[in-house]
């Protein structure tokens, strides 16, 4: 397999810690979220793209495997490519809104 692209860098830093001194998962997610989205503009589905043509993506399943723990200071490299594609199209059954607005999303 072709080396995957790198989709993200970046730093721990210390206030992505617990309290046992290991990265956080919501900092991994996190991570993987800005992959993602450079992973989309990598293949032609850039936010103004989407917003051009009223479309969207959504990453509603992925896997993260912890192999290592991370501390304040390691350097984080992501790198991401495309498994698989399949076109899907849903209708939520109802509007959600905000909570403190009341506007829908």
């Amino acid at each position: 397999m072709a080396t995957r692209p790198v989709t993200h860098c970046g730093v721990v830093r210390s206030e992505h810690c617990d309290h046992m001194g290991r990265m956080n998962v919501m900092w991994y997610v996190g991570k993987f979220d800005e992959a993602s989205w450079q992973l989309f503009a990598s293949v032609g589905l850039s936010r103004s793209r989407m917003q051009k043509e009223n479309r969207g993506v959504a990453g509603v399943k992925q896997h993260i495997e912890y192999k290592r723990e991370l501390r304040a200071g390691d350097v984080v490299t992501v790198r991401s490519a495309v498994a698989w594609c399949e076109a899907i199209v849903l209708s939520p059954p109802g509007a959600r809104r905000r909570a403190y607005t009341g506007l829908f999303s």
